[in-house]
């Protein structure tokens, strides 16, 4: 199951505290191919206080599910692009 979160910080934050094991898709608003950031759910940046200091499902989208693969197919039939992983959480 993959959740889709724009626009609602608490059922993003929601979703992170019931699922620390799970995975994080950082992507735009309208998702493209070329920015498709895969984070463990625990990376401290998509979690704790947003970068802008503001929101976290404004900006960007947060797409999330406890499998990887599940994002994997949802981003080829999405977009038809590959999840890139965050450097410092190396999912």
């Amino acid at each position: 199951m993959v959740a889709i979160f724009i626009d609602d910080d608490n059922g993003y934050l929601q979703w992170i505290a019931a699922n620390p094991e799970g995975f994080v898709v950082n992507c735009a608003r309208k998702p493209g191919p070329t920015y498709l950031k895969l984070h463990h759910a625990t990376c401290r940046t998509v979690t704790g206080t947003p970068a802008n200091g503001q929101r976290w499902t404004t900006l960007y989208a947060k797409v999330c599910s406890v499998s990887v693969q599940a994002l994997q197919t949802l981003a080829d039939e999405w977009v038809g692009g590959q999840l890139s992983p965050c450097g410092l959480c190396n999912p």
